[in-house]
């Protein structure tokens, strides 16, 4: 019996590591499941929002920042823009790990350039937001006989990559104005 109480004692304890072992995997197989339903767990959100940058900052730069600071799996990197379309000085990016989100928050206050940047977690949801931000362009003093196609073939020879509507402005009697909107 004092045998069997002793081994009772050394595999308690053992017995009570590997009970807490599956209860966290049970909890990570029901985050899974959760997530294959559509739903979000909040440990598996690995995204960050870098706000402070430089208006000139470019993904490499981004790219480069997050990896000398250690962070091993660097996702997709979105530039958010202003009302002008020129870039804000925010940017959201995806980490592969809740172990690089963590090296990634260390990063906050950190210097990027001569500036100071301000790292912090956010929803996917607002990396989806930032990524399907459009914003809208006037052009102005076209030609007349100027049409949508030249407008598309002016923009794309211009590395915009997407345009989903072109309209032309007309006058009261069905001219153009000499005026486009682009989104």
């Amino acid at each position: 019996k004092d045998r069997e109480a002793k081994e009772q004692k050394e595999y308690g304890d053992a017995n009570e590591y590997k009970i807490d072992e599956e209860a966290k995997e049970n909890k990570e197989d029901g985050m899974a499941k959760e997530n294959k339903r559509g739903g979000e767990a909040k440990e598996n959100n690995f995204c960050i929002k870098l706000s402070g940058l430089a208006r000139k900052a470019t993904q490499a730069e981004i790219f480069d920042f997050l990896s000398v600071g250690h962070v091993k799996q660097v996702g997709e990197i979105v530039i958010t823009v202003n009302g002008k379309g020129k870039p804000s000085g925010d940017a959201f990016v995806k980490v592969g790990s809740n172990e690089d989100l963590k090296v990634a928050l260390c990063l906050n206050a950190t210097a990027f350039g001569n500036r100071r940047v301000e790292v912090r977690q956010v929803d996917l949801a607002q990396l989806e937001k930032a990524r399907k931000h459009i914003f809208c362009i006037k052009l102005s003093c076209l030609s007349r006989k100027v049409t949508e196609n030249d407008i598309s073939k002016f923009l794309s020879d211009g590395n915009v990559k997407q345009v989903a509507e072109i309209s032309i402005t007309i006058n009261e009697k069905g001219t153009p104005t000499g005026d486009a909107f682009v989104k």
